[in-house]
């Protein structure tokens, strides 16, 4: 079909898949190594790197379940799946699925920014650490929640769909998927009227509340960064040497984690929620760039074994561990089994 896009619906589901895969394999071995001694230096920011690396196991797997996707078209954007999750197949409950998803994508930005405040606080304000302890420490799960909520809510009930969203995008979608928007799990935006040209109010807050949850997360990040880039090297100088080394590894490591979701998430998100806004005449496959997010919870596992020298350290402990009980195993087999077998056929002779 002329002006089809469900080439794009292939690498929207296939990305997804490699990063569901890369997920679970990097993020058990970062949970082994953990395991196995790599936090015993870490205090409470331990329990930080575990819970970020199981939520991301569990954002890769919704992801995998719902499959959900983006198409932009003039001054508007679907947010839809093709796949019916959960069996779910209402008017009203078939877009739970997508609103899930939302929950677990703002609840993962929202606990890489909990572990910018604490690296900033291990820096300039010990005793705040103390809200990571003990039962102060649900106060970060009810803070993740809480955006996960905003995000859902406002994502299922601002971006519902009307018979305008329908009407708007309706041919786009047989064209580009030769898909029926109004069978599908979907919820849109149409920023203006297409009929008067007004603004459509309800769209927009839609618009403007994932845009007040993603900036402010990324705020967060990069209050907490560059505060910590240029007043660190001060304050840490009177640090023991061994923990002056840990406080900038940790540092590399929420640079590069601030970076790979400024590529990955933070732009891509903001051009798919601002274009119809300027209602310019394109129309884009733009879920890749919503899906390649699915690549952030592997990536975020690998820069901290790869920055951090303790589980380099930990991950050669293991293997040598490994390897000399590979040794000593084959050793037995050698020195024991093999020379019983050969006396016994010897007195069999």
């Amino acid at each position: 079909m002329s002006g089809s896009y469900l080439f794009w619906i292939h690498v929207t589901h296939f990305i997804p898949k490699l990063g569901f895969v890369a997920t679970f394999m990097f993020g058990m071995c970062l949970l082994s190594l953990n395991y196995l001694g790599a936090q015993k230096n870490f205090g409470s920011y331990k329990y930080l790197i575990t819970a970020f690396t199981m939520l991301g196991m569990t954002f890769a797997t919704v992801e995998i379940i719902v499959y959900p996707n983006v198409h932009n078209y003039k001054a508007s954007f679907l947010f839809y799946s093709f796949e019916e999750s959960f069996g779910l197949r209402g008017s009203w409950s078939r877009n739970i699925p997508l609103a899930i998803y939302t929950f677990f994508h703002s609840a993962t930005m929202s606990l890489l920014s909990v572990q910018f405040i604490y690296r900033y606080w291990a820096v300039f304000d010990t005793n705040k650490l103390a809200y990571f302890e003990g039962c102060n420490s649900l106060f970060w799960f009810f803070y993740c929640a809480f955006f996960g909520f905003q995000y859902a809510l406002g994502t299922y009930f601002f971006l519902a769909r009307d018979e305008i969203t329908d009407d708007y995008l309706r041919e786009d979608m047989l064209l580009r998927y030769n898909a029926n928007i109004t069978e599908i799990p979907a919820m849109a935006i149409v920023a203006y009227d297409p009929v008067d040209g007004s603004v459509r109010w309800r769209n927009v807050i839609g618009i403007l509340n994932i845009c007040s949850i993603v900036n402010f997360q990324y705020g967060v990040m990069i209050y907490c960064g560059w505060s910590m880039h240029t007043k660190m090297e001060d304050k840490i100088k009177n640090f023991s040497e061994t923990l002056r080394k840990l406080h900038k590894q940790f540092f590399k490591t929420l640079v590069l984690q601030i970076t790979a979701p400024t590529i990955i998430l933070f732009i891509p998100i903001t051009i798919i929620i601002f274009l119809p806004l300027f209602n310019l005449d394109v129309s884009l496959p733009s879920g890749v760039m919503l899906c390649s997010f699915a690549l952030y919870p592997p990536t975020d596992s690998f820069i901290v074994m790869f920055v951090v020298s303790e589980y380099r350290s930990t991950a050669k402990r293991t293997l040598a561990t490994f390897s000399n009980g590979i040794k000593k195993f084959k050793q037995s087999r050698v020195g024991g089994i093999p020379s019983g077998t050969i006396s016994s056929r010897y007195i069999a002779s």
